[in-house]
């Protein structure tokens, strides 16, 4: 990111724009719109800035021009360098930068020309003569003749004020660059500094974009250790390539085109699209929109009908094109299955791929069944068995869109249920073979469990199950039988007195003999386990019964309890959730500390979400833990967001301290990088992270003292020299060298001049004093109830219980009590300060014992700078000393802004400004 002339305000450069849209009423010709809010005491804050070395840069101008041009004035209020810079700042180490038309320079004192302007940034002087510029699109370091000493890379940029007020750390924005981390390997891809953008590997290469202006550069490719493998320079492309094989097809203003690894062209042919094929082929569509199949060798296969490859999706080693009138299958050699349907739907289903449409004879426009495709491409349904499948709705079994990656296990059913178009017919399955079968005895199919059999009522009212070829496993001969979910379900029996009770029965219908007490208390079953209580009301347990065994799995002693799932169930006691083994023993035990309940994430690991506790965290989010159930033990705790898997056995973690990491399963640390990611993307073993810029400070010979891993600029406080950084959403206290002085003070604000920091207590609801050895001096009630931002002098602003501001010192005494309403920082002995209840919401200035030196008057007002302050009064701006005595003030004149004296005598222009128009003369702005 480059520097933005938007953030010109932060600067202080001409920060009137920010009041042009909002300060009138009625609209303004647009070239008097600046003189007219420097006109308006109200608005006219933006039109001068504070004394810097004896001289105040201000705005000054006419109507007649676009707009107005800066000078200086002296402390006395008499133009000491005429208005010429369409921009200025304040002068530090006797100089100061200044915009004429569109580049800046710096002046001295004098209002010479010191170095000419040809910067489109320029900044603040440092004690050792180096400053931040922009020349060329470059930050840079220029020494006090002007003279680049270092040139910054191009992803450094200058959003911010550089070498503050002359400080010797300037703080710079730099785009940090991505990162590819590698699950299986346990390492990040080694990447020269100037790379700026990457992607996924293409055909063992990865894809990466080198840098040669501050936001653009060529793409090429890198090996795996970081080397460039097909050099930037040789495809000399900005938009990112595509690599299959050995062909790269790099895209041009608005067309595609061939060429080797070298560069060399392969092909005249361009190409509105391409798209790479697993096979090394590609989909192309040509200049005349037609859809063409090239292989490896970019000759043209077959024409690809476009209706029927509108959108595509990845099937196994398929490539399937989906149109309105059909789908196109591209399988790994090439070879071409073309379906004609209208408007076809596309299912997965055990490896096989459903092909439906929609069919515009049926009422219910339910979809008709195209073909059943194995993963070779070959139907599995012959032409008699679609033609008698149109008088059946199909209802696919377990079957998923093709972007559902959950893998599908046979389970023992059928392909599909069949209900019959007329309704005086039996239902009927689609057989595992294709087939369609029914029989006379079946009234209803059930809706199956996830396994078989599958249970069928027959027209007696009986139940029993079929196999996926439609075979009865059990016989008829219950009521009523749940659908099969694993080995057991559940099925009501009817004995010879006609009474009713409910059974086990395995997959072959034979009755398993559980114990009245367990199976009347019986929640549900699963797999082989049967969940039961004992117990009433607050008294209830939950415990295990096995069924093959047919006893007591695990006794009845948990408040609630969850189905086992690979190994392992929740369960709950007075403590809270944890999660047992397959013996009941805790294999990750509960803790009252923790709220979340945990959940499983595979290879036995479990990720528990805790709410955020009074005076934990302080902001209010959710923290993510992640702990073993093989070990017991957490494997990284106080996590931002919840944990994603990458690979077999690795998992990306964002802790709370800041950063990424990678992991194993066992909690070993793989690859951290300590900057939030802007984006991440996870592709089997790959994860590409992408960041955006951070801030870090250089010195004044232009070298990195702090690195860039913050998420704004850095300003560090005297007489410490220690900044409160913000990296990502997480605040620490920094020394000059980026080190944390007070590690358990991470949300410490330094304060100016006193030695002191302060921070909140969020536990206790209190603000509190320490020194800088991290002891406690005071305590205050409320949160952010002293002013970091307004210490100065050796004293800080403290709101008090009351909501009225004061003073204290550095022991925590107060020196000045809770009498205002607002209160600035204490500047040359004064303070500018507002007391409601006596003077309303008019300003003036105390001193350090709370007296008002200068009586509230002012509708705006500066903190003293060099025993000046500028302030409104009377429709007037004016410059006063430290006893309020006005030194200048500034009117509207004939349209022009002119500069008076105490007493109105115009000072400045020399010329006195007169009008034809008397009311034009006035004073008042």
């Amino acid at each position: 990111m480059i520097y933005s002339e938007t953030l010109k305000h932060v600067m202080n450069f001409s920060a009137l724009a920010l009041v042009l849209g909002a300060a009138f009423s009625t609209p303004a010709h647009a070239d008097e719109a600046w003189l007219r809010a420097c006109a308006i005491a109200k608005t006219a804050d933006g039109c001068q800035q504070p004394f810097q070395q004896g001289l105040a840069p201000v705005m000054m101008g006419s109507a007649r021009e676009s707009q107005g041009l800066w000078g200086y004035i002296d402390v006395s209020g008499k133009m000491a360098i005429e208005p010429a810079y369409r921009e200025a700042r304040g002068f530090v180490n006797g100089l100061a930068a200044v915009k004429k038309d569109d580049l800046f320079g710096y002046i001295d004192a004098k209002g010479n020309l010191a170095i000419p302007a040809r910067f489109t940034r320029a900044t603040d002087f440092n004690a050792k003569g180096t400053a931040l510029v922009v020349i060329d699109d470059r930050l840079a370091l220029i020494d006090r003749q002007g003279a680049v000493i270092k040139t910054l890379p191009f992803a450094a940029s200058l959003n911010s004020e550089g070498f503050k007020q002359g400080q010797p750390l300037a703080s710079v924005q730099m785009q940090i660059s991505p990162a590819l981390w590698n699950a299986s390997s346990g390492r990040s891809v080694s990447l020269p500094d100037d790379v700026m953008n990457l992607d996924e590997p293409q055909s063992g290469l990865i894809p990466a974009q080198q840098r040669d202006t501050a936001q653009s550069g060529y793409w090429g490719y890198l090996d795996d250790s970081g080397e460039w493998a097909i050099d930037p320079m040789k495809l000399k492309t900005r938009n990112e390539p595509m690599l299959n094989g050995n062909v790269v097809a790099v895209k041009g203003k608005s067309s595609w085109t061939f060429f080797d690894r070298n560069g060399v062209s392969l092909s005249k042919e361009q190409y509105k699209s391409v798209k790479p094929l697993s096979s090394g082929s590609w989909l192309v569509v040509d200049a005349n929109n037609v859809q063409q199949l090239l292989s490896n060798k970019l000759e043209k296969t077959q024409d690809i009908p476009a209706d029927q490859a509108e959108e595509f999706h990845t099937w196994g080693h398929w490539l399937i094109g989906q149109g309105s009138k059909g789908i196109v299958m591209v399988g790994p050699d090439d070879r071409i299955v073309d379906v004609k349907a209208n408007k076809p739907q596309l299912l997965t289903q055990n490896g096989h791929l459903w092909v439906l449409q929609a069919d515009r004879g049926t009422e219910d426009k339910s979809a008709q069944l195209v073909q059943v495709y194995d993963s070779n491409g070959v139907g599995l349904l012959t032409q008699a068995t679609l033609t008698a499948l149109n008088d059946y709705k199909v209802q696919p079994l377990d079957a998923r869109g093709l972007d559902d990656n959950a893998v599908s296990q046979p389970a023992g059913l059928p392909m599909a249920l069949l209900t019959p178009v007329d309704k005086k017919k039996v239902p009927a399955i689609l057989t595992s073979q294709g087939l369609i079968f029914n029989s006379p005895q079946w009234a209803s199919l059930d809706a199956p469990g996830r396994m078989g059999p599958l249970v069928v009522k027959t027209e007696n009212g009986t139940t029993g199950a079929v196999n996926a070829d439609g075979q009865w496993v059990i016989q008829p001969k219950f009521k009523q039988i749940s659908p099969f979910d694993g080995p057991y379900a559940w099925a009501m029996v009817v004995d010879d007195k006609n009474v009713e009770s409910r059974k086990v029965i395995d997959s072959l219908g034979n009755l398993i003999d559980i114990p009245t007490r367990v199976i009347q208390t019986a929640q549900s079953i699963s797999g082989g386990d049967l969940l039961y209580t004992e117990g009433d009301n607050n008294d209830r347990r939950w415990g295990i019964w096995d069924i093959a065994s047919n006893s007591a799995k695990i006794p009845t002693r948990f408040t609630q309890l969850e189905a086992f799932h690979d190994g392992y169930a929740l369960a709950k006691v007075a403590a809270g959730w944890g999660v047992i083994d397959t013996k009941g023993q805790w294999a990750i035990a509960p803790d009252a500390n923790r709220t979340g309940k945990p959940q499983p994430v595979g290879d036995s690991i479990f990720v528990i979400a805790d709410g955020d506790q009074p005076g934990e965290h302080g902001d209010g989010s959710t923290r993510y833990s992640l702990y073993s159930a093989i070990s017991g033990l957490a494997l990284a705790s106080d996590l931002l967001s919840n944990p994603q898997k990458v690979g077999d056995n690795h998992w990306l973690i964002q802790p709370a301290n800041g950063g990424v990491g990678l992991m194993d399963d066992d909690g070993r640390s793989v690859v951290s990088k300590d900057v939030v990611p802007q984006s991440i993307h996870i592709d089997g073993d790959w994860t590409l992270l992408s960041f955006g810029p951070h801030y870090g400070a250089v010195d004044d010979q232009g070298n990195w003292q702090i690195a860039p891993a913050y998420s704004a600029p850095l300003n560090f406080i005297t007489p410490q020299n220690w900044a409160s950084a913000l990296s990502d959403k997480r605040i620490t206290l920094i020394d000059q060298n980026g080190i944390e002085p007070l590690a358990d003070k991470d949300n410490a604000q330094p304060l100016a001049s006193m030695d002191r920091i302060v921070m909140n207590d969020d536990s206790t609801g209190e603000t509190v004093l320490f020194d800088t050895q991290g002891n406690e001096v005071q305590r205050y009630p409320g949160l952010n109830s002293i002013l970091p931002a307004a210490s100065s002098e050796g004293m800080v602003p403290l709101r008090g219980a009351n909501g009225l501001y004061g003073f204290i010192d550095a022991s925590g005494k107060q020196l000045i009590g809770s009498y205002f309403t607002q209160v600035g920082a204490m500047k040359d002995t004064r303070a500018k300060a507002v007391k409601q209840d006596t003077y309303g919401p008019l300003i003036g200035y105390i001193n350090g014992t709370g007296s008002f030196t200068i009586l509230p008057k002012y509708n705006w007002a500066t903190d003293f700078s060099e025993k000046r302050a500028w302030v409104a009064a009377k429709g007037l701006v004016q410059v006063i000393n430290t006893d309020g005595a006005v030194q200048a003030q500034f009117a509207l004149r004939c349209n022009q802004r002119v500069i008076l004296d105490a007493k109105n005598k115009q000072t400045w222009p020399a010329k006195t400004v007169s009008c034809a128009n008397s009311a034009q003369n006035g004073e008042a702005q």
